[in-house]
C-alpha cells in the first residue's frame, strides 16, 4: 500500500520564523491523503499540512508556532476548498471481480443442469 500527500494549496507567510527571525521564507503548504494499492486507488478527505521556512530550510513543527502563526494558519485551512474524493478500483480488481462472476455462473449453469437429470 503506498500512501501519498498531494499538494492542493501553497501560501508564503510574512510571519517571523521561530527558528532564524527572518520575516520572509515561511511556505504554508497544504496537502491531501491518497491511498493507492493493487486493488484500488482512493483519495480522502483528510487535509494535512507543514510549514517550513526557505531561509533556514527547517520544518517548523506545532509546538514551535507562534500565535501570529497559528492564526495566519486557521485563516488559510478556511480558505482551502474541500478537495475531492473518488475511489477507484483497479484493472486488477475488476478483472478478478468478472472472473469471479463466470466461474460463479458457470459452476451455477452446471449445477442446474446436473439437478435436472
Amino acid at each position: 500500500m503506498k500512501i501519498r500527500q498531494k499538494e492542493i494549496k501553497q501560501t508564503a507567510l510574512t510571519n517571523n520564523c521561530p527558528e532564524c527571525f527572518s520575516n520572509e521564507g515561511l511556505l504554508l503548504t497544504f496537502y491531501q491523503k491518497h491511498i493507492e494499492n493493487a486493488w484500488y486507488k482512493k483519495a480522502t478527505g483528510e487535509i494535512t499540512d507543514s510549514i517550513k521556512c526557505q531561509n533556514c530550510n527547517t520544518d517548523i513543527y506545532p509546538v514551535r508556532w507562534t500565535d501570529d502563526i497559528e492564526r495566519v494558519r486557521e485563516f488559510y485551512l478556511k480558505s482551502v476548498e474541500t478537495p475531492a474524493r473518488y475511489f477507484k478500483l483497479t484493472r486488477l480488481a475488476i478483472i478478478t471481480l468478472l472472473a469471479i462472476a463466470l466461474v460463479s455462473i458457470a459452476v451455477y449453469i452446471l449445477l442446474i443442469n446436473n439437478l435436472s437429470y
